[in-house]
This record gives C-alpha cells, structure tokens and sequence, in this order.
C-alpha cells in the first residue's frame, strides 16, 4: 500500500502527529446585557458543526476539508 503524503511539501501523514484536525463549529453571537467586568458583552450560541479539515504539522498547509455525518 502506497503511503500517505502530502500534497503540498510530501510529507508522510501516515506517521505519528503528523496531521492536525479542525472541526468549523458555526454559530452567532448575542448582545448580553453585562458589565465589562462580568463579561464581554455577548453570548455565543454554537450550532453543530458541518465540515472538519486536514491539516500538514509539516508544512502547516490544507491537506482536505471533509463534511461531518450526523451519526
């Protein structure tokens, strides 16, 4: 079996640490009704996720983003 690499330095991603995974949580934002000191003034409300992405330790570059299924 051919190895894994990457697509832009051609780095090994089958080995150890080799690849970093981002999960894009989208959501929005609502003003809070705070005192600077109790908070930043909003709220975040995170809806679920859709897409993850592959990224090279290496070279620091997008290997592939991929949906998420709902399982």
């Amino acid at each position: 079996m051919a190895a894994i690499t990457c697509p832009n330095c051609g780095a090994d991603l089958t080995a150890p640490q080799s690849v970093r995974i981002a999960e894009y949580h989208f959501g929005h934002l609502e003003k809070a009704d705070q005192d600077i000191v109790e908070g930043p003034g909003f709220t975040y409300h995170r809806e679920t996720p859709d897409t993850y992405t592959l990224l090279c330790s290496a070279c620091k570059r997008l290997v592939r983003t991929l949906p998420l299924k709902q399982g």
